[in-house]
């Protein structure tokens, strides 16, 4: 028969009967457990709550959070013994403040789930309460990365979930684990019919019956490797924003012959969730099979840079493919992978500061490039779908096609004289400012420009929509559906988009061919008749219509969008150009267009701005 358990408590009770788990975010980034909690007078509970904590996070940091374990036993040692089969998890999750949908809770996204891989590489501080009981705590490093989740973030929130357990001993290969003493509820090997041995009945048979055969034995509700867990902080909840709104768009350049080489524009726009600067120290693009050439070379824009909350700047770069690609492929110039690389510094306590905090941001994506150039670039714009990469978060956009527009004049693109479909049909969506519903107001720089430095326009947008009445006048009645649509319609916020039209250069008409006349006599072409003689002031208008413009403004806002503005709703916006030119310079046209309806208008009363060289 199975002997009863020794008396006395199990080592894994002992292990777990204090025991703990608790987590910290520290607010320095060159935070030294040794220092903070070993080191200097008092208890360890004490230094913990004298460290301090971050209030705030970051998307697309790598943030260090620190577990410690609490438990009781002798000393470091006996401490060691339980750390190979001690399980500590931790999981990152965003969830929103609220949510559109009163009966739904609030959406919510895991982006981390890892775990302590070493759990032998612990950092190891035995402390001692006042009522003298001896208290071993264990102290690991986790590096978890705030990955941008799809959800669409409302206030997120970030809430660490960690967890411990212990797993249980394998008695198989612990032998000595019971010191000796049989498990319980386990029946032995014994013969059951062993006192009917002697029986002379039997005429000197013994029979056999094993008392595992008639032992009734409960079966096990857990398996070996199930865990005992270590009860601890329920979660940690901190406030988290986008540092950074990151957009790249591509354009092929104007150059003859046709170059398969593209533009690529990396907008950067800084959020207003952060009052500290921010150090820009990396932006690298690479290319398969490619060169990516930096064209920001100019003093103001070279890296780092120290950026503040609402800075936006864009960057621009040239890839082309290898000159070996072009010399041996003959079709299409495709399955090239544009690899983007941003790195930021959040400069929240500087390093010349004690405690100092410098959280750094990384941002990496990749999206597939289209180096084949069209096969007639004459006859309307191609319809390629909007460049695209999986799995890429929100806030981090890249748009070709349609919104992509192209560093020079449509009518250099379309030298033809007829428009194209694709023109014919977008016209038939533009509209007039009256009827647009939207009053702009555009206000030119205040001190003087100069040739080669940057100037703002600063846009002040209204929107005059006001929301229908659902009133019906006498003898007409309205539905439900027409209720609902003109309800959605008016409510709806709007959103726009801003684009600059530069101006049409003198030889982006067409070139002017010298007339000829020829003789046609009795309905024969006369082939020996010399051309007419032009008058010397019809040869002097022809060659100075003939020449080329330079460009006097360039706009450096791709595009600029407002909104969503509601009914009588206002936004102020920024449009950025460069001066290239010395005197009066302008644009042609402001087009704004609805993104919800399609609609467009042109604004063409602009301010003109006088461009000084300086002296």
């Amino acid at each position: 028969m199975a002997v009863p358990d020794a008396p006395g408590r199990d080592a894994n009770d002992v292990f777990l009967e204090n025991a703990h788990l608790t987590y910290i975010v520290p607010f320095t980034t060159k935070f030294n457990p040794d220092e903070a909690l070993r080191q200097g007078q008092g208890s360890f509970e004490s230094k913990l709550a004298g460290i301090e904590l971050r209030d705030q996070l970051f998307f697309d940091e790598t943030v260090d959070v620190y577990l410690i374990l609490r438990t009781q036993c002798a000393d470091e040692q006996t401490l060691r013994l339980h750390l190979r089969r001690l399980v500590i998890t931790l999981d990152a999750q965003i969830v929103n403040s609220h949510s559109q949908d009163l009966n739904s809770p609030p959406a919510s996204e895991i982006i981390f789930n890892g775990g302590v891989e070493d759990v032998e590489d612990v950092f190891i501080v035995p402390d001692e309460a006042e009522d003298g009981t001896k208290f071993v705590y264990a102290v690991w490093k986790l590096s978890v990365f705030l990955g941008r989740p799809r959800i669409r973030l409302q206030m997120p929130s970030v809430v660490f979930s960690g967890t411990a357990g212990l797993k249980q001993a394998d008695p198989e290969n612990n032998p000595d684990q019971r010191d000796g003493y049989m498990l319980s509820c386990v029946p032995s090997g014994m013969n059951m019919l062993d006192s009917f041995a002697s029986d002379p009945m039997l005429g000197g048979i013994k029979p056999h019956l094993s008392a595992q055969r008639v032992s009734r034995v409960a079966p096990a509700t857990q398996s070996k490797e199930s865990l005992r867990r270590i009860p601890g902080l329920q979660n940690l909840k901190l406030k988290i924003f986008p540092l950074l709104h990151c957009r790249v768009r591509f354009s092929r350049p104007n150059t003859s012959p046709p170059s398969p080489a593209l533009i690529a524009l990396v907008e950067t726009d800084f959020t207003p969730y952060f009052d500290c600067e921010a150090s820009l120290n990396k932006i690298s693009l690479d290319v398969t099979n490619g060169t990516a050439e930096d064209l920001n070379n100019q003093p103001g824009m070279r890296l780092p840079l120290n950026c503040v909350a609402h800075d936006h700047l864009t960057f621009l770069y040239k890839l082309t493919p290898s000159s070996l690609d072009l010399a041996t492929t003959k079709g299409p110039i495709r399955d090239r992978d544009l690899v983007i690389t941003i790195e930021i510094f959040i400069l929240v306590r500087p390093d010349s500061e004690s405690n100092p905090c410098t959280p750094k941001l990384s941002m990496t994506w990749t999206t597939p490039l289209d180096f084949t150039l069209p096969v007639n670039p004459g006859f309307g714009q191609p319809m390629t779908q909007p460049i695209q990469r999986s799995h890429r978060p929100s806030q981090l956009s890249i748009s070709g096609g349609v919104d992509s527009q192209p560093l020079v004049s449509p009518s250099v693109i379309r030298p033809d004289a007829l428009p194209s479909l694709e023109a014919a049909a977008r016209s038939a969506t533009e509209t007039t400012l009256s009827d647009f519903g939207i009053t702009l107001t555009f206000t030119g720089p205040d001190k003087p420009v100069y040739v080669g430095e940057e100037f703002v326009w600063t846009v002040f947008v209204v929107n005059r929509s006001r929301p229908t009445s659902m009133i019906a006048p006498a003898g007409m009645h309205l539905s439900y559906s027409s209720m609902t649509a003109s309800m959605t319609a008016s409510s709806q916020a709007r959103k726009l988009m801003l684009l600059v039209v530069p101006h049409r250069r003198r030889n982006e008409g067409g070139a002017l061919g010298r007339p000829t006349m020829r003789g046609n006599i009795g309905g024969k072409k006369d082939s020996g008749m010399a051309d007419a003689v032009l008058d010397e002031n019809v040869v002097y208008a022809m060659q100075k219509a003939g020449g080329v413009d330079n460009t006097e403004v360039v706009c450096l806002s791709a595009d600029v969008r407002v909104g969503p503005l509601a009914a009588n709703a206002c936004s102020v916006v920024e449009l950025r150009f460069l001066a290239l030119r010395e005197g009066v310079v302008g644009v042609e046209a402001v087009k704004v267009v609805d993104l919800g309806s399609q609609e467009h208008v042109d604004v063409r009363e602009l301010p003109l701005v006088v461009v000084r060289r300086r002296e």
